[in-house]
């Protein structure tokens, strides 16, 4: 959005009249200082005004619609009618693509969707010109909710098994995001921990008992690991 100059004796002046000509609070404004003008000698001579860039700020509403509307581009690219289901929270906005192949979307344990989800983020930053005031997730078929519920349900299961045999069991490798889900859904279980191993993006999940089991204590990786099915 095109921003706007406005000169004054100072800098508070030179924002007070932003504000005026643009009908806005200052807390609705993007402020740039370009200059904070001096006194000069004996507040005479050398005097120069100080000189700022007012940009009304865009709101989350105006985002939300670009990148609709991007998306929307987007998909046009792909020979398969799709819609677009859109749900918006606090912190991120959820693009859900629904139509007839649209699975192709997904990709081998979502990489393809992670990969496009990632391009596309970095594309409407950049039309945006600044930070985003949201995450973008992308979603098919509601494919990543399901695979949401299919890690907490992993999670609980991997970590009755810990308990109950005292060894520590580990997810196949995740994502950053797949971590975090098991991360979150054991960390208020006082007898199990959770630990990323591994290198790269991809990590492995161990989960480990923090209470002995006759007479031992298993605080370091096992060969156990479970199985996500």
């Amino acid at each position: 959005m095109e921003g706007y100059e406005f000169e004054g004796k100072t800098v508070k002046e030179a924002i007070q009249k932003a504000c005026e000509t643009l009908n806005a609070k200052q807390e609705d404004l993007e402020i740039e200082i370009i200059s904070e003008g001096s006194a000069g000698i004996f507040g005479l001579m050398g005097f120069k005004k100080a000189k700022i860039k007012a940009t009304p700020k865009r709101t989350k509403e105006e985002a939300i619609k670009l990148a609709q509307e991007m998306l929307e581009e987007l998909m046009s690219l792909f020979p398969i009618p799709t819609k677009i289901e859109t749900e918006v929270s606090e912190k991120e906005v959820r693009f859900n693509i629904v139509g007839d192949g649209s699975g192709i979307l997904i990709g081998k344990q979502g990489q393809t969707l992670n990969e496009l989800e990632h391009l596309f983020q970095k594309m409407v930053q950049k039309q945006w010109k600044g930070l985003l005031p949201f995450k973008i997730v992308l979603d098919a078929e509601g494919y990543r909710k399901r695979r949401q519920n299919a890690l907490v349900e992993l999670a609980k299961k991997l970590a009755a098994r810990v308990k109950k045999t005292g060894k520590i069991f580990s997810t196949l490798p995740l994502s950053a995001g797949e971590r975090k889900i098991i991360h979150l859904t054991l960390q208020k279980d006082k007898q199990v921990k959770t630990q990323s191993v591994g290198e790269g993006e991809l990590k492995r999940v161990n989960i480990i008992p923090l209470k002995k089991k006759s007479g031992k204590s298993f605080g370091t990786p096992s060969s156990h690991r479970g199985r996500e099915h």
